[in-house]
């Protein structure tokens, strides 16, 4: 049977559909990846020269402090690392760092880091599964994350004991990870407060926002990318990263962080995570003209300043 031109043209436009699908889907949750960085900021609308040139020296600190390499396996089988750093007197307070989107822990918590030894905290930075030193192929959007990091927090309590403290701090993706833990039933009951750092309010909103940015139609492109995410990565960017609904469940604690000059998570979305969440105590700190991850670098003796009222609300202190 012959096919009419009509047909034709709509079986090459759907062939065509399924082909940038499939490429944008590798491009978004395949580890192989890696953007140039001239497109890094067309995307993420922030210029990151200044903040790459202050990371890279806290990175050099940090790797000149030291750390013990801690390692757990998933339960999808993979080897995932952590970096254990240590106060320089015994603590049992431990955060628990979360990064962002193809980045790796001591690269995105370097500008953090001084400020929780100084406190007397033990640091666990961990890359997440398809970052860094860890083992994986795909990136979960905060999914695969989020379960994985239960892990982790797990590992702390069977090794240091149920009595410690833990702080949860997430930033970028890293946010998001950490808003669906905070909604999940196994998130220990030892975790005093959550940081939520310019988290998206799920990968579909994100995805959303950067293709209306760029004039594309998000129909039939990111249905279509999402189905084949379901097929290949195993989860849903709408369902399965919804941070909305998981902080509606949270019971800990929560402060939600975002810079008003984000070119990359608009500082809306902030809003809707905080209206949503259901913790007795949650709190906004909104950083004026910060950029992405930046409220740090922009106001980093408010962001400590508010990271020390959480720690005089939540963490025990120990008497003298």
């Amino acid at each position: 049977m012959k096919l009419s031109s009509l047909a034709k043209l709509a079986l090459c436009g759907a062939g065509a559909v399924c082909g940038v699908g499939v490429l944008v889907d590798d491009l978004l949750v395949h580890r192989k990846f890696e953007l140039p960085e001239a497109l890094k900021t067309v995307f993420s609308g922030t210029d990151m020269s200044e903040t790459r040139v202050m990371a890279d020296d806290l990175t050099a600190w940090l790797e000149n402090y030291g750390y013990e390499r801690v390692y757990i396996t998933n339960k999808a089988g993979h080897k995932l690392t952590g970096y254990l750093m240590r106060p320089a007197e015994p603590s049992d307070i431990y955060v628990f760092c979360s990064h962002g989107y193809r980045c790796n822990a001591k690269r995105e918590f370097c500008g953090f880091v001084q400020y929780y030894l100084k406190r007397g905290c033990n640091v666990l930075l961990v890359d997440h599964r398809a970052a860094g030193e860890s083992e994986g192929t795909y990136i979960g959007f905060g999914y695969y994350e989020s379960q994985d990091s239960l892990q982790w927090l797990d590992y702390l309590n069977d090794t240091y004991g149920k009595d410690i403290s833990i702080i949860i701090h997430g930033v970028s993706m890293g946010s998001a990870t950490v808003m669906l833990m905070s909604g999940n039933e196994a998130l220990p009951e030892n975790v005093r407060f959550i940081v939520a750092d310019c988290g998206f309010t799920s990968a579909w909103d994100e995805f959303e926002v950067k293709l209306q940015a760029m004039k594309i139609p998000t129909w039939p492109l990111l249905p279509f990318v999402n189905a084949v995410n379901k097929r290949v990565a195993g989860y849903d960017f709408k369902t399965d990263t919804d941070a909305v609904a998981a902080v509606k469940k949270a019971k800990v604690p929560m402060l939600f962080v975002h810079g008003t000059a984000d070119g990359f998570v608009p500082c809306d979305m902030v809003y809707q995570v905080y209206a949503a969440c259901g913790s007795e105590y949650k709190d906004l700190m909104l950083v004026e003209g910060a950029q992405h991850a930046g409220s740090v670098v922009t106001d980093p003796l408010g962001y400590e300043a508010k990271l020390d009222e959480m720690m005089a609300k939540f963490v025990p202190q120990k008497a003298d």
